[in-house]
């Protein structure tokens, strides 16, 4: 016997039990249960049933001030900013904020304005209108600082709080100015400060970092940097 032979002797065996198969799968075994439509109620309708049911009883209004006084409680009481803690050893460093454009960069007529590989510095076309001031809320020495901070700088360009830690909203309450809040502690992570309080002010073309104690009266001036006159 050939070897196409034996191929096509296990086709045949193939098709057979295929068709055998087929056979078992139509054939009609009966019913042995009851089979039910799917009927699934949508969740803007539970929502408005459990609205209308609230405002039906009269207790509409009471949870809703309740959601209010909650989302109040979570915004004025954030997660503090991690891997950030009391000033130890007084440090400033500068931080150059200058990006590379990966593309062009072009307006909205199709100019380009800046070509990829460009190195740019934002502090040339736009400063930094305010110091920074990072501060613990929930240290009295290190708000104190802020506050002195605050009242030491000229009107026209007093230092923004920001608090790695504390309640915001109740601290601008209090001191009777904005107070803002480092969520996931982007700046802190960005301009690399370790320890609070600290300030971030401009000078040249590049930011200064400055992390002190709140015990200083004030910061001591800004450090001559190379290529100053």
């Amino acid at each position: 016997m050939g070897l196409s032979t034996i191929i096509c002797i296990e086709a045949k065996d193939i098709l057979a039990t295929d068709k055998s198969i087929k056979d078992a799968v139509a054939r009609d075994l009966g019913i042995y249960g009851e089979v039910f439509p799917v009927v699934e109620r949508s969740l803007l309708e539970v929502i408005k049933a459990k609205l209308q049911d609230l405002s039906d009883s009269g207790k509409l209004l009471d949870h809703q001030n309740a959601i209010v006084q909650k989302t109040k409680e979570r915004l004025n009481r954030l997660e503090p900013v991690g891997n950030v803690h009391k000033t130890i050893t007084p440090r400033s460093f500068a931080y150059d904020p200058s990006i590379t454009v990966t593309e062009d960069l072009k307006d909205h007529e199709g100019n380009v304005f800046h070509r990829k590989g460009t190195k740019v510095n934002p502090l040339e076309t736009r400063s930094l209108s305010a110091p920074l001031l990072f501060v613990d809320g929930d240290d009295e020495t290190q708000v104190a600082w802020a506050i002195q901070q605050f009242k030491q700088t000229k009107v026209d360009a007093k230092p923004k709080v920001i608090l790695v830690k504390g309640a915001p909203f109740e601290l601008s309450e209090k001191l009777g100015f904005p107070v803002y809040f480092d969520q996931s502690g982007v700046l802190i992570k960005k301009f690399g400060i370790a320890q609070v309080p600290a300030r971030v002010s401009q000078k040249d073309k590049i930011l200064w970092v400055e992390e002190a104690t709140s015990e200083q009266e004030a910061l001591s001036p800004l450090p001559r940097l190379r290529g100053e006159g």
